[in-house]
C-alpha cells in the first residue's frame, strides 16, 4: 500500500513544479495565494504550510505587503538545516572531507596561472598570522577560512567558491570541540598553509599539488586518530582517494559519483 503524501508536502512539490514550469528566477513574484491555490488545485491552508516550509529552505521569501518571491540562491540554509546529531558522527566528517578534498585538489593547480600578486601577498600574510597564533596556542579559524577563499577566488567561479566555502564551514562546524586545541596540530596546520602560500608564490604547480595533498592527509590522519570503530578502514579509503586525485587518476565527475555511492 502506497504511503499517502501529506497535504503540505504535496503543496511544496506543486509550488516547486510551478516555479520550474514557469521558469521563474530569482526575485520573480509568485501569484497571490488565492490565485495560486486555485491554479494548483490545493487548499489555501495547505498552500500556506507548503510555502512556509519552502521559505525555511530558502527557496521562496515573503515580503510584507508585497507577496511571495523566488529567493536568491544561497547555501546558508543547507548549513543551518544540518542535523545536529551528525556532529558526533566521525563517519560524517570523513564523508565531508572526502568531497572537500576531491573538489579542492581537482582545481588547485589552476590557481598558479591566475592568482594576482596581491592575493599571493595576502596568502602569505594570513599563513604567517596562523603560524604566530599557533605558537601562542590560539586557534585561527577566521584566517584559515579567508586563506581558502582568497586562494580560489582568482578562478572567478562563484559556484565553486560557494561550494568550497560551504564544505569548509560545515567541516569546521562538525569538527568543533569543547577541548582546548592541540598545540602540535595547530602549528602543523599553520605550517601547511605557509608552505602552500610559498609554492603558489613560486608558481610551482607540482609542489602545490603535493603540499595540498599532504595538508589533507594530515587532516585525515587526525580524524583517524580521533574517530571510533571503523576509522582505520575509512582512513585508508580517504587517503587512497587523495592519492588518486593527486595522480590525476579520476576526473572530478568520477570522484563525486564515487563518493555518492
Amino acid at each position: 500500500m502506497a504511503t499517502r503524501v501529506p497535504a503540505y508536502r504535496q503543496a511544496q512539490l506543486e509550488i516547486k513544479r510551478f516555479i520550474e514550469v514557469n521558469r521563474l528566477g530569482m526575485g520573480d513574484p509568485l501569484p497571490p495565494e488565492a490565485v495560486l491555490a486555485k491554479e494548483l488545485g490545493i487548499s489555501r491552508p495547505s498552500l500556506r504550510e507548503g510555502m512556509k516550509a519552502l521559505e525555511s529552505l530558502g527557496i521562496v521569501e515573503s515580503r510584507h505587503g508585497e507577496g511571495v518571491f523566488v529567493a536568491p540562491f544561497s547555501f546558508d540554509t543547507i548549513i543551518e538545516n544540518l542535523p545536529y546529531s551528525i556532529v558526533a558522527d566521525g563517519k560524517s566528517l570523513y564523508d565531508l572531507l572526502q568531497v572537500r578534498a576531491a573538489i579542492e585538489l581537482g582545481v588547485v593547480t589552476q590557481v598558479v596561472d591566475r592568482i594576482s600578486p596581491q592575493d599571493k601577498a595576502r596568502l602569505r600574510e594570513l599563513a604567517e598570522h596562523m603560524v604566530a597564533a599557533a605558537k601562542e596556542g590560539r586557534d585561527f579559524e577566521q584566517e584559515d577560512g579567508e586563506f581558502h577563499a582568497t586562494m580560489y577566488r582568482c578562478l572567478d567561479n562563484p559556484f565553486l567558491s560557494r561550494l568550497i566555502d560551504l564544505f569548509w564551514r560545515v567541516f569546521h562546524r562538525l569538527n568543533q570541540s569543547d577541548t582546548a586545541p592541540d598545540h602540535w596540530a595547530l602549528e602543523s596546520t599553520a605550517q601547511d598553509h605557509l608552505r602552500i602560500a610559498e609554492v603558489i608564490d613560486r608558481g610551482d604547480k607540482a609542489a602545490l599539488l603535493e603540499e595540498h595533498q599532504k595538508h589533507f592527509r594530515a587532516i585525515f590522519s587526525r580524524l583517524q586518530q580521533a574517530a571510533s570503530q571503523g576509522t582505520a578502514a575509512q582512513g585508508r579509503q580517504a587517503q587512497a582517494l587523495v592519492q588518486q586525485v593527486a595522480a590525476g587518476g579520476l576526473d572530478l565527475a568520477g570522484r563525486l559519483e564515487r563518493l555518492n555511492k
